[in-house]
C-alpha cells in the first residue's frame, strides 16, 4: 500500500502538537511492513526546514509555490489539484483539518484534531476561525475518512456533521519515549524555581486552559502547602492570554510562589514533569490532552478537569475535579499532595491505563480502513 502524508507541520524548528502529530504518525506507517510512505510539504524557493523523520520515506516538495498561497486558494475554493505532477497513491492523509483537491489519491483522509473553533469561537483567531468555517465541514464531506485523536471529539463530529460514526478512525496519541527515561537535568536554578518541591503546568496560556482558575486555586492553598510547593508554569503566550497574564501579574505582586518559565528548551520537559509533585491540567476544552499523557509516562500524579476527553486521557489514573469550581481544584490539589497512598495508586493506574496506546495500534487502524474501503468498493 502506497500512502501520501501531507507534512507542511514539520517544516519547522519548534513542533507543534499537530507536528508531533504527523511525525509520529507517519514514522510508525512507515514501519509498518508493505507500506510504502511518501511525505509532501510546499517548500517556496527551498526556504523552509526539511521535514525530519525517521525511517524509510520519500519526501516531495513543491518549491514553486508558497503554502500560504495554496492555502487561501484552497480555503476559497480556488486551489487546483496539488498532486498532479506526483505519483498515485492508495491514500493521501490531511493532517491538519483541511482536504485539499486531489487527482493522484485512490482514497483520501483528513485529520480533525479538535473542534475549538465551533465550542469556542471566540479564542480563535479571526482569520483562522474564518478559514476553519470554510474548509472543514467541506472536508468532513468530501474525505473518505476522517482521523481525529479522541472518541470525544469523534461524537462531536457525529454530532454537528451528521455522519457516521463509521467513517471516522480515532487514533489516541501515546507521549514520546523521552518520558519514560529518567531525566536529572538540573531545573529549578534553569528556570528559576523557588521552593524544591512543585506543582506543574505545561501548556499555550489561552483561555480555555483555565489559567486564572489555577492560579486562584493555588492562592487558595493553607499558607504551609505554598510555602512548600510553588506553581509553576509553562508555555507560551497564545490567543487572548490577557486574563492569563493579568491572574498572573495579580498572584506574583502578592508574592505567591508562582512562576511562569515561557517556552521551555525540549530536553528540560521531561524533567519537569519527573521532578514535580503533582501536576494539574485544569482546561475547559480539549482535543485530546497530551500534558496529561505525557505526566502519566513521567510517573507523575495527576490533577485533570472532570471532562470526557481527559477521562478518556488518563483513566483512573486521574484525581478529577469540575473544572469550574476553584475551590474545588483547591481541595483537589490538597489531596494529592498531602495523601502518599492517592499518589502511588493514581501514578499505578495512569501506567496502566497508557499501556493501551500505542502508535503501531494506530497505523493498524488507517490500514485496516483502507482495506476496508477497498473491499466495499469492490463488491
Amino acid at each position: 500500500m502506497k500512502i501520501r502524508v501531507e507534512v507542511n507541520s514539520l517544516a519547522s524548528s519548534n513542533l507543534s502538537g499537530v507536528g508531533y502529530f504527523t511525525k509520529r504518525l507517519t514514522e510508525s506507517l512507515t514501519n509498518t511492513k508493505d507500506i510504502e510512505v511518501k511525505t509532501f510539504s510546499f517548500n517556496f524557493l527551498g526556504r523552509q526546514p526539511t521535514p525530519s523523520i525517521s525511517g524509510k520515506v520519500v519526501h516531495e516538495t513543491n518549491r514553486f509555490f508558497p503554502l500560504r498561497i495554496y492555502a487561501k486558494l484552497q480555503s476559497h475554493r480556488l486551489a487546483l489539484p496539488f498532486d498532479t505532477l506526483l505519483r498515485p497513491v492508495d491514500l493521501t492523509i490531511f493532517t491538519n483539518y483541511a482536504r485539499w483537491p486531489s487527482v493522484k489519491s485512490r482514497y483520501t483522509a483528513t485529520t480533525i484534531h479538535d473542534l475549538t473553533f465551533i465550542h469556542f469561537p471566540d479564542l480563535v483567531e479571526k482569520n483562522n476561525l474564518a478559514h476553519l468555517n470554510r474548509v472543514v465541514k467541506r472536508s468532513v464531506r468530501s474525505s473518505d475518512f476522517i482521523i481525529t485523536v479522541s472518541e470525544a471529539v469523534k461524537a462531536e463530529l457525529v454530532q454537528k456533521f451528521s455522519i457516521l460514526s463509521e467513517k471516522i478512525v480515532t487514533i489516541p496519541i501515546p507521549p514520546d519515549e523521552e518520558f519514560n527515561k529518567k531525566n536529572t537535568n538540573e531545573v529549578h536554578l534553569k528556570y528559576g524555581i523557588p521552593t524544591q518541591k512543585y506543582i506543574f503546568f505545561i501548556s499555550t496560556m489561552e483561555p480555555r486552559k483555565n489559567i486564572p482558575l489555577l492560579i486562584e486555586a493555588y492562592s487558595r492553598l493553607p499558607q504551609d502547602l505554598r510555602s512548600e510547593y510553588s506553581l509553576v508554569l509553562s508555555g507560551g503566550m497564545g490567543w487572548k492570554s490577557e486574563k492569563s497574564i493579568a491572574a498572573l501579574k495579580k498572584a506574583q505582586q502578592e508574592r505567591l510562589n508562582i512562576i511562569h518559565t515561557g517556552y521551555i528548551d525540549e530536553q528540560d520537559k521531561s524533567s519537569l514533569y519527573q521532578q514535580s509533585s503533582a501536576f494539574i491540567f485544569p482546561s475547559l476544552y480539549e482535543g485530546f490532552g497530551m500534558p496529561v499523557l505525557e505526566a502519566a509516562a513521567s510517573k507523575v500524579p495527576i490533577v485533570a478537569s472532570d471532562i470526557p476527553v481527559l477521562r478518556e486521557a488518563a483513566g483512573s489514573g486521574a484525581l478529577y475535579f469540575d473544572p469550574t469550581s476553584s475551590i474545588a481544584l483547591t481541595s483537589a490539589i490538597e489531596k494529592i499532595l498531602t495523601d502518599e497512598q492517592l499518589r502511588n495508586k493514581l501514578v499505578m493506574n495512569a501506567s496502566k491505563h497508557l499501556a493501551t496506546f500505542s502508535w503501531e495500534k494506530n497505523a493498524r487502524k488507517i490500514i485496516d480502513k483502507v482495506n476496508e474501503l477497498e473491499k466495499i468498493r469492490k463488491s
